[in-house]
């Protein structure tokens, strides 16, 4: 279930205040990560995308990952699936975002070896839906939530809310709905938000549901800010307890 528009805005507040503060403390802890990495380096069409990895994205185009709201061995099983692929853009697609560095993805590339060992294919992500999994890892002692900064594009809808479905919602932190549904293909898409995370092994995930039946794909950049713990965090804690309850 989304949260609520009066949820989301009061912790998006509440996120810019906490950044304001916790960018001023010597303790901060600051995560990026991006798609179509391959061995710390952008990846080119083919390669693998050692970070990310997706469940379900040989689905029939066009249909959802899921009939069901996700359950948490949907979740656990894109966290263990196969690795994305780095993808060619689309020219229907916005080439990139504002990290250059960042690369589409999808479950598989339109890559086709040739007799003579050389590879044909146009290289852009083949039709399908995925739920897409980025594990990230906090090393502040006590954490409980964290803002983050994310910047993204998405063919060819993020979430089921486009054509309807179970999981109307396009971004999860560790299997909970953010209630965001941004994203398109065309134009990056930015966004800051507070979310729920733990010390140690975290995971946001994207559903990209494809729906044109002709290529499908993701490219996004994410700067995750742990504050240093203190009063403040407690306060914000006591808000994602709030906010927990109201879903």
């Amino acid at each position: 279930m989304a949260l609520s528009n009066v949820v989301l805005r009061s912790f998006l507040a509440a996120a810019a205040a906490i950044t304001l503060v916790a960018g001023s403390a010597s303790a901060v802890e600051v995560i990026n990560t991006r798609s179509g990495q391959n061995g710390g380096v952008p990846g080119v069409a083919g390669q693998l995308d050692d970070t990310v990895r997706y469940l379900n994205g040989a689905n029939p185009p066009g249909g959802p990952v899921s009939l069901f709201a996700f359950t948490p061995a949907d979740f656990a099983g894109a966290a263990s699936g196969p690795f994305a692929t780095v993808i060619n853009a689309h020219p229907a697609w916005s080439p990139g975002i504002s990290d250059t560095q960042a690369r589409w993805i999808n479950w598989q590339a339109d890559l086709i070896p040739n007799p003579d060992g050389t590879v044909g294919g146009s290289g852009y992500g083949s039709p399908g839906s995925a739920l897409y999994a980025v594990p990230f890892t906090v090393t502040t002692p006590g954490a409980t939530f964290a803002t983050l900064q994310l910047e993204m594009c998405i063919d060819d809808a993020h979430g089921d809310w486009f054509s309807g479905g179970a999981n109307l919602d396009g971004l999860y932190i560790n299997g909970i709905t953010t209630g965001y549904q941004g994203g398109n293909f065309g134009t990056p898409t930015t966004t800051s938000m507070l979310i729920p995370v733990n010390t140690g092994l975290n995971y946001m995930y994207f559903y990209q549901r494809d729906v044109g039946v002709l290529v499908s794909g993701l490219i996004f950049s994410a700067t995750i800010t742990v504050p240093t713990p203190g009063v403040l965090g407690l306060v914000a804690a006591g808000g994602l307890v709030a906010l927990r309850r109201r879903r």
